[in-house]
């Protein structure tokens, strides 16, 4: 294997971490952790990569200074990442904690110069043999309860730098051979194994953040699409695609029929008029709530449009769903409306009841109980009214 010079070594590495701080931009996040991580990341690469190059292209009156100076960068970026880790983790560190850190950090690299090439090596190498393991406590949630892939990988690389780390620390403790001036105390065979690791170990982590923050993204997307943002019901688009399971798993079991409920509030558009939008959406929320709490666990409830809800509910029969139907109805009219909305005596619903047929489809036998709730709004409102084929 051709073996990479020092020199080489640190500048390849620099560049590395680099190409990592450039890659990441908090404006990439949807949420304040994940802004936070990426911020703290990108500077930590940042330092690092100063920290590597600049004592390669700066005249220095000693190297001394430059390897105090690659420590600080080096050292000081580790400490940094913690609390990058911490934040993706959603158990963000104290800024001003990070801060003393890496004051701290300096203080030591200050404190071994008198020391020379010996003492700075000894703070480089042991202080990013401590630095590589906070990660690990910091965000330990990634590195030992990952939720997923992107998570478990990234994990890994976090184990990955940990143990580089403390080999370099048991090569320095265990060896013989003078200090060096670059500072990465290993035997020469490791240079280029070391040098390959940490080049490509900055743009891989980057990598990792940017994709656990991607699929953190899309599943809060999904989150949104499936939700109703308002009553935290599910979505007219999540009803429909929560609807197939259901069914199919209705037919498949002998005696269990699949209740289609479509309910409307009467008159509200004259709660709105009275009591603005802000005392509508009040009264949305808490239909839901009470809709929720007389359905089974299983059963599936959406805001279909504006104050109109529909439930799908396995039932044994039709006169079970009939019941279902009559508790949703009385548990709307029977609320504490005064304690939601002072000035709302109560609230009622209409409510149009069907059967999902064998081999109909989920929108035919919506249609159906549309049907039957027009006729329960035109028979006077507040009362139940089911679908003629099912009747």
């Amino acid at each position: 294997m051709q073996l990479i010079d020092v020199p080489s070594a640190f500048a390849i590495c620099g560049a590395g971490a680099l190409v990592g701080a450039a890659m990441l931009r908090p404006a990439l996040a949807h949420d304040a952790g994940s802004a936070e991580a990426l911020r703290l990341c990108r500077n930590a690469y940042a330092l690092i990569g100063l920290g590597m190059l600049l004592p390669l292209f700066l005249a220095s009156p000693t190297p001394l200074w430059s390897q105090a100076l690659t420590t600080l960068g080096v050292v000081g970026g580790m400490v940094m990442l913690c609390w990058a880790l911490a934040a993706l983790a959603a158990e963000p560190g104290s800024r001003t904690r990070m801060w003393l850190a890496i004051g701290l950090v300096a203080v030591f690299t200050l404190s071994a110069l008198p020391l020379g090439t010996r003492g700075i090596t000894l703070v480089c190498t042991l202080g990013l043999a401590v630095a590589s393991a906070v990660p690990v406590y910091m965000g330990r949630r990634i590195c030992l309860r990952p939720r997923d892939l992107h998570e478990r990988l990234l994990g890994m690389a976090v184990w990955g730098m940990l143990a580089s780390s403390w080999l370099r620390a048991s090569y320095l403790l265990t060896g013989q051979g003078p200090y060096q001036e670059h500072l990465m105390y290993v035997p020469s065979a490791m240079v280029t194994p070391f040098t390959l690791m940490y080049g490509v170990l900055p743009v891989v982590f980057a990598m990792l953040v940017l994709n656990v923050i991607h699929s953190r993204l899309q599943a809060s997307l999904h989150q949104r699409a499936m939700t109703d943002h308002l009553t935290g019901t599910l979505s007219r688009h999540a009803l429909a695609e929560s609807a197939g399971t259901l069914v199919r798993r209705m037919r498949r079991q002998d005696g269990a029929f699949l209740a289609v409920l479509m309910i409307d509030l009467d008159n509200f558009k004259q709660i709105n008029d009275r009591h603005g939008h802000a005392g509508g959406d009040a009264v949305l929320r808490h239909v839901a709530q009470l809709l929720r709490a007389q359905l089974r666990a299983d059963a599936l409830l959406a805001r279909y449009g504006g104050e109109e809800f529909v439930a799908l509910s396995p039932v044994a029969d039709l006169p079970v769903a009939r019941r279902l139907a009559e508790r949703l109805r009385l548990a709307l009219e029977g609320a504490a409306w005064p304690t939601v909305l002072p000035g709302l005596e109560r609230v009622t619903a209409s409510l149009g009841l069907t059967l999902v047929a064998s081999e109909e489809s989920l929108e035919a036998a919506l249609a159906r109980a549309d049907e039957a709730l027009y006729r329960a709004k035109n028979a006077g409102r507040n009362q139940v009214q089911t679908g003629l084929a099912a009747a």
